[in-house]
């Protein structure tokens, strides 16, 4: 059992790399004419927040990613840890609001404090 929640952590964290490394493909790198990779002049928000979710259990191993482009829009992944499990939640945001979904008291802070950078 215990296997099956590292890989599982694994997983989450390589995941999370991943879609952070798609963000910065798309928003940052461009090419020019003869190959050469250059930094796109779209200017990008990134923050991480590490928060405690569960009061005074365990430190602040949970986190809030907030990725989001010139127009504040993008997306908020949130890692929600305890002993047991972790839960990865992706929100999407536009214009800086969030699309479809609520976003909870920590995420509405991450996400202003991420819009005024």
């Amino acid at each position: 059992m215990n296997l099956l929640l590292g890989l599982l952590t694994v997983f989450n964290t390589l995941s999370l790399i991943y879609l952070t490394y798609l963000f910065y493909k798309k928003n940052i790198q461009t090419k020019n004419k003869s190959g050469k990779l250059l930094v796109s002049e779209r200017p990008y928000k990134i923050n991480l927040v590490r928060f405690n979710p569960f009061g005074d259990l365990g430190g602040d191993q949970s986190f809030i990613l907030c990725l989001l482009d010139n127009n504040n829009s993008g997306a908020i992944i949130t890692s929600l840890h305890n002993r047991e499990n972790t839960r990865v939640y992706a929100k999407a945001i536009v214009n800086g609001q969030s699309d479809n979904s609520a976003l909870s008291a920590e995420e509405t802070k991450a996400l202003i404090k991420t819009i005024n950078s």
